[in-house]
Formats: C-alpha cells, sequence, structure tokens
C-alpha cells in the first residue's frame, strides 16, 4: 500500500544503471501502490515530449504499480510556461522538481535570483502543485574538502549549514512571491532543516520527506572500508541527527518517508566520478517494519507511507491490497542492484 514519491529509474542513457520496467517489477514485488518518478534523467525530463517518452515505456510493463513523473524546472520561462501546460494535461505528471544546488545531472538553479523568479512565475501561471526541492546552497558547498581516498570527506564537502540556508531560502522565496502550490522539501537530513519546516507549516503549505538512508545510517559508516558505497546527497550526517530525525519522524514534524532509489553501477561508485546514490525500493518494506518496533502506531505508519503523499499530490487512487514481502524477498530484491546498502543492518 507504499507510496514511494522520490525514485530514479533512470532509462534513456543510463538505462545500464536502473529502467523503468525494472523499478517498477521491484515496486511491485515490494508491495508498492505507486512511485514517483525523478527527472534529473539522460536528457533531462523538460519538456511534454520526454514526459510522453517515459510514461510510453511505463505503460508497456502493465504493472499493477501506478507510475507518475516529475519535471524539472529551468530558469526559462518557456520551459516553465510547458511545464505548467504539461502538468494541467496529463494527469501522470505530479509536480516539478527544482534542484537548489547541483546534485547528480547538470539541471541545478543555483542563483537565487533565477529561484526566486521561478516561484513568481508559477505564481503568474496559477500553478497550484508541487514543487520538490533539492536544497543545498550552492555557494556553501566546499567541493575542495572532499577527497575519495577519505569517503568520509564528503559530508564535509556538503556541510549541514549548506542544506539548512538553502531551506530557510525555498520557504522565503515560496512565501514573497505568494507562491500558491505546495513546497516539499525533499530528502531532509538535519533536523535543524526540519524545524524551519515546521515552523513554516502556519504560513504556507509546506512539507518534507526523509530518506531511510539518513535514519540508518551516520557519517560513521563512509569510514569504513567500503565508505565509497555510501556517498549520497545531501551525505550521511553525524549520529545525533539521524536519532533526532527518527523522533521527528515519529512526532509528526516530517510527513512521510521517500526512498531516493538511486542504483548506480560499482564502478561508477568505487572509481571516478565517485556517483552518489544507493538503491532503496527493495529495502522500504523492511525499513517500515522496523518502525513499528519504534513506537510508530499503526496510523502513523500509515500516514507516512501513503495517506499523507496522497493528499498533498491528491492521488485518488485507492492503495493496493497486496500482502507485505518477506525479509527474504527484500534480500532477493536487494540482489539484482550492484550492492545492497543494507546488507548489514540489523533488525
Amino acid at each position: 500500500m507504499f507510496i514511494d514519491p522520490h525514485v530514479h529509474c533512470r532509462d534513456g542513457k543510463q538505462a545500464y544503471k536502473e529502467t523503468i520496467a525494472h523499478a517498477l517489477s521491484v515496486a511491485d514485488r515490494a508491495g508498492f501502490t505507486a512511485i514517483f518518478d525523478m527527472p534529473n534523467t539522460d536528457p533531462p525530463i523538460t519538456r511534454r515530449e520526454h514526459v510522453l517518452e517515459r510514461l510510453a515505456l511505463a505503460k508497456k510493463t502493465n504493472s499493477p504499480v501506478w507510475y507518475g513523473t516529475y519535471m524539472a524546472l529551468t530558469a526559462d520561462n518557456k520551459q516553465i510556461e510547458e511545464a505548467v501546460t504539461a502538468y494541467n494535461d496529463i494527469g501522470e505528471v505530479v509536480g516539478f522538481k527544482l534542484y537548489a544546488g547541483h546534485s547528480v545531472g547538470n539541471i541545478g538553479v543555483t542563483n537565487e535570483s533565477e529561484q526566486r523568479s521561478i516561484y513568481s512565475r508559477l505564481r503568474q501561471l496559477r500553478y497550484r502543485g508541487v514543487v520538490v526541492v533539492h536544497c543545498e546552497k550552492e555557494n556553501l558547498l566546499r567541493p575542495g574538502l572532499w577527497n575519495p581516498e577519505r569517503p568520509a570527506s564528503h559530508a564535509a564537502a556538503r556541510p549541514p549549514e549548506a542544506e539548512i540556508a538553502s531551506v530557510k531560502d525555498q520557504i522565503d522565496y515560496a512565501l514573497d512571491a505568494d507562491f500558491q502550490g505546495h513546497l516539499h522539501i525533499a530528502h531532509i537530513s538535519v533536523p535543524e532543516a526540519v524545524e524551519y519546516v515546521a515552523n513554516a507549516h502556519a504560513m504556507s503549505r509546506t512539507t518534507c520527506g526523509v530518506c531511510p538512508h539518513h535514519i540508518i545510517y551516520d557519517a560513521l559508516r563512509m569510514e569504513q572500508s567500503d565508505g565509497l558505497l555510501y556517498k549520497m546527497n545531501p551525505p550521511l550526517r553525524p549520529q545525533g541527527a539521524r536519532v533526532r530525525l527518527l523522533e521527528q519522524l515519529r512526532d509528526g514534524m516530517i510527513d512521510w518517508i521517500e526512498t531516493d532509489h538511486a542504483p548506480h553501477t560499482l564502478e561508477e561508485k568505487l572509481n571516478k566520478p565517485h556517483m552518489s546514490g544507493i538503491p532503496g525500493l527493495p529495502f522500504y518494506p523492511t525499513f517500515i517494519a522496523w518502525l513499528r518496533t519504534q513506537g510508530f502506531s499503526g496510523q502513523r505508519i500509515r500516514d507516512i507511507t501513503y495517506d499523507n503523499i496522497a493528499r498533498v499530490f491528491e492521488f485518488d487512487i485507492p492503495p493496493r491490497v497486496a500482502q507485505s514481502p518477506s525479509d527474504e524477498t527484500c534480500r532477493q530484491l536487494a540482489q539484482e542492484y550492484p550492492f545492497d546498502p543494507y546488507k548489514d543492518v540489523s533488525f
């Protein structure tokens, strides 16, 4: 019955990493009702034609899992207008993604005046849907600190203050523009940033989501021999952060779980360009089962895996009646990827 609103299905020039067909197959066996695909593909999903190509691939699978996709936002007014038109015309366009800092792909909009103008343009076009933001403030990143011989240096190269500042920026820009849509902060990883979002609830339609890996692991994981496998954006944080994130998720300050499922090959992880991202779909059911042992009520589990997401995205397809997969099934699904980032986790 789960919805994962943050997956990277790849395809196109990146089909060797993941495909819509395979991601939907894994999601089906893991018990998902729907997955929403991110647009930093190659080529990126910025045009209506890109959306239609991906929907055709999804349709060929005949999967019982509903497939939706985001479109990326750029600073080009004509592209934004085309995106809004596509959103209004095509039900499978679930919203837009804004990369306020560069991550995987090259579609970041890092200029702050351009970020402001995007919210203003969306307001002019009367867009009332969801904008999901990758929040890392570019001028606070420290790429010079990254040293692949010390994988944990990635956490210093993309410090917590870059996320906190960007979250504050995006909330302020949306409010200043009188943005009428819904602002969602993706893969939040810093408790102080969560507090900004919680305070913004009273002023705007704002939510945030957290990934299992930011609750299960901390930056010390990257100091082990396979630390390069755990490189991701935003990076793993200090131990105290993950403990607090779990509390915030349980207390209702974080709105839902999202996997940020992002497979790469072992070659890309362990060697240049040392890509950021890990698989997430196979592990999701086991993580949710673990949350039940951490004081999460049945209703809270439903809120963070389905109800809150369905409400924000106005998703009106009923939950699938699917048997929850066993831990063994989840392990088998993980073996379909180059590495299993949760193989050493004991629940």
